[in-house]
């Protein structure tokens, strides 16, 4: 055969396979085009009609925001500079105001939890108080990312936020000074003015009492020490863990201080789309002995005190005590956008408890539900805040519009907003903008167990007091249990 005609005849192969193949190809551009061709019609509406001139990156960045906004309160976009903010506020170098926040559908950005010594706490902001506006900016429409970041700012300067309360009718202002500091994540009921603290919270029947603030890289290894000390040297028969507007931190943190109450099976699991699951289990090292257990938890207890209350509940572990959970339980993970044009935080997978149950959206139950009144909760506040600072002070002027918290007899607690001196920050979970501790007496009001000589001690509130009888009723029943 001529050379020529086996050319051809290998031309007309090449163009046969490219006219079976590009079909394929044309359907998976028309199905993109069908499917995102509308951006393009926008943008060509926009350049043509809209009152200002505005340039393709700011389209793109406004298509992509929404896109990842209609997925969840967790998941967003960062350019390159807003990951860089975002991973130092992940370390806790991010100054800020000391607040757990969240944005859920519906509800708008609202408090899950306050921390203790922190100026969201010394003016009073509560687990379900909603934010209205940021230094006047409405909240509504924005992003969770966006808002931590309009409230975070250098230490020393202020922000003012319109707080809408659900027990009150009108909104009100409070002005409130940022920080970068360190706060303690593990402390005891009481404490003297050198910072030493007690954990034992009923001597006679000793009975101890841990108050777990968030879960960061060390706190279950403070946890470990101080209950190794109170089995050890003060014979410790049983123990309350105080985990009450904990935002939550780090899962191995959690993990590792669930392991050391089980010796076997599930702690907690992670469930994705497309990913195996994840599965984190318990071993008999280092495991506690088996004394009576209590846990506290309210509707500021979130992420990984979920974790820590389910695990424990549905091991029949431990007794939980208090309130409904927030109900956060969804793990997310950042990913890289191609060509180096920014990051996504995106929402990869669910937690699960022992027992199967999804923490996301339904939160855990306590056995004994024990609720707060407002003034309850207050004076608990007022009790903490007074223990942490160092003891009660004369009250400072009030700024206008701020609603007083009812504290009982005397005057109410005011919030401090003078600048004070920071220390290095802590490793905070995202969305948790950095603490302030108290490095002199802050306003409030002692409660009752107030300061004697040097002395503070907590306030004991019908929660603690429920978690105490439990375990008082355990140690009794294992007493007159036959041998």
């Amino acid at each position: 055969m001529p050379k020529r005609n086996i050319v051809w005849i290998l031309i007309g192969a090449v163009i046969a396979v490219l006219l079976w193949k590009a079909p394929e190809s044309y359907i998976r551009r028309d199905a993109l085009y069908n499917k995102f061709g509308p951006l393009l019609d926008v943008r060509v509406q926009v350049y043509k009609h809209y009152v200002e001139s505005i340039g393709d990156d700011e389209l793109l960045r406004g298509a992509i925001d929404g896109m990842i906004n209609r997925l969840d309160t967790y998941s967003t976009y960062f350019t390159a500079a807003e990951y860089d903010e975002f991973q130092k506020r992940a370390k806790g170098e991010f100054p800020g105001i000391g607040v757990q926040l969240a944005n859920p559908p519906g509800v708008g950005l609202v408090v899950v939890s306050p921390m203790e010594g922190t100026p969201a706490f010394r003016a009073g902001l509560r687990p379900g108080d909603r934010i209205m506006h940021i230094d006047a900016a409405k909240t509504a429409g924005l992003t969770l990312d966006q808002c931590v970041k309009m409230i975070s700012g250098p230490a020393g300067t202020r922000v003012t936020l319109t707080i809408q309360r659900p027990d009150l009718d009108e909104p009100y202002d409070v002005t409130l000074t940022r920080t970068v500091v360190n706060v303690p994540t593990v402390r005891g009921w009481a404490r003297d003015t050198d910072w030493n603290w007690d954990y034992l919270i009923d001597t006679e029947r000793r009975i101890g009492y841990v108050r777990v603030m968030s879960f960061e890289g060390k706190t279950a290894e403070q946890v470990h020490s101080i209950i190794l000390d109170m089995l050890t040297n003060r014979k410790m028969r049983g123990l309350i863990l105080d985990v009450r507007d904990n935002p939550g931190g780090l899962l191995e943190a959690v993990v590792t201080l669930c392991n050391r109450f089980l010796s076997e099976g599930r702690i907690v699991s992670t469930k994705s789309r497309n990913q195996p699951e994840v599965v984190y289990m318990a071993t008999r090292e280092d495991t506690y002995p088996d004394f009576p257990l209590a846990v506290l938890v309210n509707a500021g207890s979130a992420s990984a005190s979920e974790i820590l209350a389910g695990a424990l509940r549905d091991h029949h572990r431990a007794v939980l005590v208090g309130e409904k959970t927030f109900g956060k339980g969804s793990v997310q993970e950042v990913l890289p956008v191609e060509n180096d044009n920014g990051w996504i935080k995106l929402t990869t997978a669910y937690y699960y408890l022992p027992g199967g149950t999804r923490i996301h959206g339904r939160g855990v139950t306590p056995d004994r539900i024990v609720d707060l009144t407002p003034d309850q909760r207050a004076e608990m506040l007022d009790s903490w805040l007074a223990v942490y600072s160092g003891g009660s002070v004369v009250p400072t002027t009030e700024p206008a519009g701020v609603p007083a918290p009812s504290t009982g007899p005397g005057p109410a607690a005011s919030p401090a907003t003078m600048p004070v001196t920071t220390r290095p920050a802590a490793t905070m979970p995202h969305g948790l903008l950095p603490l302030m501790p108290a490095t002199r007496p802050v306003s409030t009001t002692m409660q009752a167990g107030e300061a004697s000589g040097e002395r503070f001690e907590i306030l004991i509130d019908p929660q603690i007091e429920e978690a105490l009888e439990v375990i008082r009723q355990k140690l009794a029943g294992a007493a007159t249990r036959p041998a």
